[in-house]
């Protein structure tokens, strides 16, 4: 019995530990993003949409980054992403991460962007 109760409370564990993240993210479209940015700002949204503006650079310090534009057909946000994330302009994906509207990084100021914590193509 013991052993059952242990395996239930592991199981109720692991299933919300999947959900409730999922839970959190807000699903918006582009749109809606610039439409409302105090709304969404400092939240984890998630945007799908088309690449355009597609960069892989290196950062001064040798750090691998991405930068693009995403394109829903009503809008467009500006996305980075810490790594070469391996796409196109063109590419369909699913983009989740962190929106500012606002980000100051030195003597930069970026507007309306996505920090991208997970990219998925579709």
């Amino acid at each position: 019995m013991t052993r059952a109760l242990r395996l239930w409370g592991l199981a109720l564990v692991l299933l919300t530990a999947g959900i409730l993240p999922a839970l959190a993210q807000q699903i918006v479209t582009v749109s809606a993003l610039l439409q409302h940015p105090e709304r969404y700002d400092g939240q984890t949204i998630t945007v799908t949409g088309q690449v355009t503006a597609y960069r892989e650079r290196v950062s001064a310090r040798g750090n691998a980054y991405t930068t693009f534009r995403l394109h829903d057909r009503t809008a467009e946000v500006s996305v980075f992403v810490w790594k070469r994330a391996g796409l196109g302009n063109g590419a369909n994906v699913r983009i989740t991460g962190k929106f500012q509207r606002e980000k100051h990084v030195g003597r930069y100021t970026f507007y309306n962007e996505i920090q991208a914590e997970r990219v998925e193509r579709l």
